[in-house]
């Protein structure tokens, strides 16, 4: 690729960076959810029969589950880290629920 092109792409660029700025141009936009209900429901699917065993065996009460598993919430970051712990280690993720 020429220094040419290069510089001109850039430009090209910051130009639509500051039409986006200034509301005169729409970019497309693509949101997406880190952690979709689904995967979480698989996660307490694969180490728990219900909600409530979920709950006894990790900690996370079986509200909050039930809340994330419908969609009706999104977990914090936290609270994702927490899952992909016990999706990766559920024996350690268990013994520490146990030990607080």
């Amino acid at each position: 690729m020429a220094d040419d092109d290069i510089a001109n792409g850039i430009l090209e660029g910051l130009k639509e960076a500051i039409e986006w700025k200034r509301g005169t141009l729409a970019l497309e936009t693509v949101n997406f959810d880190p952690m979709p209900a689904s995967k979480i429901k698989e996660i307490r699917k694969r180490y728990a029969k219900s909600t409530k065993a979920f709950e006894k065996r990790f900690g996370i009460p079986a509200s909050t589950m039930n809340n994330w598993e419908q969609g009706r919430r999104k977990p914090d970051p936290a609270a994702r880290l927490l899952l992909r712990i016990i999706e990766q280690s559920p024996e350690a993720a268990e013994k520490a629920a146990q030990a607080a």
